[in-house]
């Protein structure tokens, strides 16, 4: 009897390692386009409202401005200060143009016909009175509250005085006050355009950033 020989069963293969793909250092570093879109959006969106923030608050404080100018005014001695009246003399140069003006409007002293006849007269601080010579009338409506100029005839104090005119103002007189009331409006003005401007680019960016979400 041969004896077959023996065979030995073949070993199994042995599974081959799969590779998983696995990100690097490099590619999980990386932002992706939808982040780097996000990122800026942030900043603009609060500079935007920033500068909508400040222009309301300069809107405010030009608002503030223009009713201080208004105070202002009720204490100046103007002929166009509201509820005015004219000091009891003004400082004058000889040989000196001035303007005359009144609290009514050229187009009221028109209408009252207290232009067309025109006369008016200087007090010295002794009381002598005398006619005032005029170097023109200004009957224009145009020049609003001023309705005629003269040359001082001496060089003091006088207070002036017009037929017919009620307060007789010489608001360009050597002694008259500056007229702060203006320089508020002005400055009011300027703090507003620039508000207006500030706030609506501020408004802009924020509808801008909008119709980008």
């Amino acid at each position: 009897m041969v004896p077959y020989p023996m065979t030995q069963p073949n070993p199994s293969p042995r599974p081959e390692p799969v590779e998983t793909a696995t990100s690097g250092p490099d590619e999980l570093d990386e932002p992706s386009e939808l982040d780097e879109l996000d990122e800026p959006a942030g900043p603009a969106g609060d500079r935007a409202g920033s500068q909508l923030l400040t222009g309301v608050v300069l809107l405010i404080v030009a608002l503030l401005l223009f009713a201080a100018s208004r105070v202002v005014a009720t204490g100046q001695r103007h002929a166009y200060d509201p509820g005015a009246s004219p000091p009891a003399g003004y400082r004058l140069t000889a040989g000196t143009t001035y303007q005359l003006s009144a609290s009514r409007s050229v187009a009221e002293l028109k209408q009252a016909g207290l232009l067309s006849d025109l006369a008016c007269f200087s007090t010295s601080v002794t009381g002598e009175q005398s006619p005032l010579a005029l170097s023109s009338i200004a009957d224009d409506d145009r020049n609003l509250h001023q309705f005629a100029t003269f040359i001082a005839p001496v060089t003091g104090r006088l207070q002036l005085s017009c037929t017919g005119i009620d307060a007789v103002f010489v608001d360009d007189a050597d002694d008259a006050g500056p007229d702060r009331s203006a320089l508020l409006v002005l400055l009011a003005a300027g703090v507003g355009l620039l508000g207006v401007v500030v706030g609506c680019s501020g408004g802009y960016g924020r509808r801008s950033r909008a119709e980008l979400d």
